[in-house]
């Protein structure tokens, strides 16, 4: 089912943007380099920018026809959008800039209560708080429960994580995460920073000098060579989805089930935010990969899965090999070992890989 579909073009101040796409439920990742359209494209959906040519709609509803002179203004699109800043009202508290959102709903029409909004985002205890009392994650989550205090049918989000250190970032994932889970809520996510993204989604849209270059899940796109280039910059990754089985105060375990094989994950830590049967994205470098033609015995390497070659990418002096484990995986081999392994497209393959290798960035 299409959510949202774009066809527009737009200029200003010498830049020229020209997008077509279609996005459908669930989380998507807009990904670009900085002055690359992407925070001009969610204006444009929002309203808050007119395009020259073309159309916006979400579904059947039609919010901006160039032809027909038609155009839905910002207010009245019921879309959400969370700025890079947040733009909390400094002499409001939590409390009233969250209900400034309901202020033109009506309660019938209101999709999500105030006291939801706070138990889902974690934030009674910040109510009474003025702006300037919270850290940068605290503001953000605010911003994010404002937003879908207006009761939106999309949520776009531009820069979320730009102004936020590594553990803040971790603590907004799993809110996003939750949110998307457990209202639908479709969520665009405009970031430069490619790991943020994959924590949240393997959909992806690729953004480059105005035009979308690229759309589609992330190692399908790795097996388009000519995206390696953009995707090494920012760090080639595996994100794998695991269920959470078992939550304690000090630790919690996940599992992966495929046909090729199980992997179960033991981490000493507090996972926050999460319940058990929710799936988080968990984290594999392909360089922490090894291949082998049988599976290997009397090793300390647990996990080792049974795949197939679906792809060889030759990229510089870089070999990647794309394996079908029940899932796909990108390996990093050196071109030497290919060959001395004689290794093929369509060749049988274990995966070798410690659990520790195995990150969870929540």
């Amino acid at each position: 089912m299409t959510t949202l579909s774009i066809d527009i073009k737009w200029s200003r101040d010498n830049f020229n943007l020209d997008m077509k796409a279609n996005f459908s439920d669930g989380i998507t990742g807009i990904f670009g380099a900085s002055g690359a359209g992407k925070s001009s494209l969610l204006q444009l959906i929002a309203g808050l920018e007119k395009p020259d040519k073309g159309q916006i709609a979400i579904g059947n509803d039609v919010l901006d026809n160039c032809e027909t002179k038609q155009f839905t203004p910002a207010h009245k699109r019921k879309i959400g959008y969370v700025f890079q800043e947040g733009r909390l009202f400094p002499h409001m508290n939590v409390q009233q800039n969250l209900l400034f959102a309901t202020r033109y709903i009506r309660e019938n029409k209101q999709q999500i209560s105030l006291d939801e909004v706070v138990k889902l985002l974690e934030i009674g205890s910040l109510l009474k708080k003025l702006p300037k009392q919270l850290s940068g994650g605290e503001k953000q989550r605010v911003a994010i429960g404002r937003s879908l205090l207006s009761s939106p049918r999309l949520l776009l989000m531009d820069e979320p994580f730009s102004a936020l250190d590594t553990s803040l970032r971790r603590q907004i994932i799993p809110y996003l995460i939750k949110i998307n889970q457990k209202l639908k809520l479709p969520i665009l996510v405009v970031s430069h920073d490619l790991p943020d993204l994959l924590n949240l989604s393997q959909k992806l849209l690729l953004v480059k000098n105005g035009q979308i270059i690229a759309q589609g899940n992330y190692l399908d796109l790795i097996e388009q060579d000519l995206l390696i280039n953009i995707m090494e910059e920012s760090g080639l990754n595996n994100m794998i989805s695991f269920r959470i089985e078992r939550i304690e105060t000090d630790y919690f375990e996940l599992s992966k089930t495929t046909p090729k094989g199980q992997i179960r994950i033991k981490r000493n830590k507090k996972l926050q935010h999460f319940e058990k049967g929710d799936e988080i994205n968990v984290s594999l470098r392909p360089e922490d990969i090894a291949i082998a033609l049988n599976q290997v015995k009397d090793v300390s390497i647990r996990n080792q899965l049974e795949g197939t070659i679906l792809q060889i990418i030759k990229h510089g002096n870089q070999t990647y090999c794309l394996v079908d484990v029940g899932f796909k995986l990108l390996v990093t081999i050196t071109e030497t070992s290919r060959q001395s392994l004689k290794l093929f497209q369509g060749e049988t393959v274990w995966c070798l890989f410690k659990s520790m290798a195995l990150k969870v960035n929540v």
